[in-house]
């Protein structure tokens, strides 16, 4: 395995052979990574000097959420070898852990004008990321929930009422879809070629899926054309919640619409609210003016 010896290889196998695919190639990511800043040394040989050397680095070029994950795999894989005997002492054990805050503020959040302006980009776009980026904007949904999204989630019923449903097990839920968002995908399904309910909505040029890395590329492009390059996708779920929020939502009916595990999460974005449009917020799209949030003062 490229950065491991073979004996490291197979202890990270023994360590993984409990996890989901993609977190196993996350995992051992974040392991080659550690590997590769240490001179070819033995992963089963480190000090704690080196350890925290490797998080001052990671610290200085990554997002702190990207070094608390990083933090975490490592603090799990070496707990792993301790347990099992392979060494005696966890290198991690002693380290602060980097802190990411959880209360939101303006930086998380897209403002009305901002989404709008996000919007207005639309006809430069292609039918799949226009159609993507306004189910993002208009669902809060996690990228993954996207992704795994297939054609016989969708419905509308008679009076053209929209929805879908997203998520899985206990997250599994039945979110409105606004008319806008709604026609963007029939838009683009019209343009490619379906056949079966049970394919997968969104997907790249060359599979019938679509990966996480695609969604972010899409997104960043259409932020960057739209002159916001600070945001990323998880701001579309941010921006979803605190709008939900400030629109009179109930913490427990933002938690059912999300997917959240606890309806106190709501209260990450009790800060944020402050800076948003202080008007009521109704979610309807002006289908003239490309407009996906409007104000009810505005109408």
């Amino acid at each position: 395995m490229e950065g491991l010896s073979e004996y490291e290889h197979e202890l990270f196998k023994e360590f993984s052979r409990k996890l989901k695919p993609l977190s196993r190639s996350d995992y051992l990511n974040k392991i080659i990574l550690f590997k590769s800043t240490l001179s070819d040394k033995n992963l089963l040989n480190i000090n704690i000097n080196e350890s925290k050397q490797f998080i001052e680095y990671i610290n200085s070029i990554y997002a702190k959420s990207t070094c608390e994950k990083i933090y975490s795999y490592l603090h799990s894989f070496y707990n792993f070898l301790v347990k099992e005997n392979y060494i005696q002492n966890n290198p991690f054990a002693n380290i602060s852990k980097p802190y990411v805050s959880r209360i939101k503020n303006k930086n998380d959040v897209l403002s009305l004008d901002e989404l709008n302006k996000l919007i207005s980009i639309f006809p430069n776009l292609n039918k799949r990321d226009r159609a993507i980026i306004s189910f993002l904007i208009s669902t809060g949904c996690l990228l993954n929930e996207l992704i795994n999204l297939k054609w016989k989630d969708l419905t509308s019923n008679t009076q053209n009422n929209c929805s879908c449903k997203i998520g899985n097990q206990k997250k599994e839920r039945i979110v409105e879809l606004p008319s806008y968002s709604w026609d963007l995908i029939m838009d683009y399904k019209e343009s490619i070629q379906i056949t079966s309910i049970d394919d997968f909505v969104f997907k790249s040029r060359n599979s019938n899926t679509i990966t996480d890395r695609n969604v972010r590329l899409i997104v960043k492009n259409a932020l960057s054309m739209a002159g916001l390059s600070n945001y990323s996708a998880k701001d579309f779920r941010h921006s979803f919640a605190t709008f939900s929020l400030k629109s009179g939502l109930k913490d427990e009916n933002v938690k059912e619409k999300l997917g959240w595990s606890d309806k106190n999460y709501a209260t990450r974005y009790k800060y944020v609210m402050n800076f948003v449009d202080s008007d009521d917020i109704d979610y309807i799209i002006d289908d003239d003016e490309l407009n996906i949030y409007k104000s009810k003062n505005n109408k």
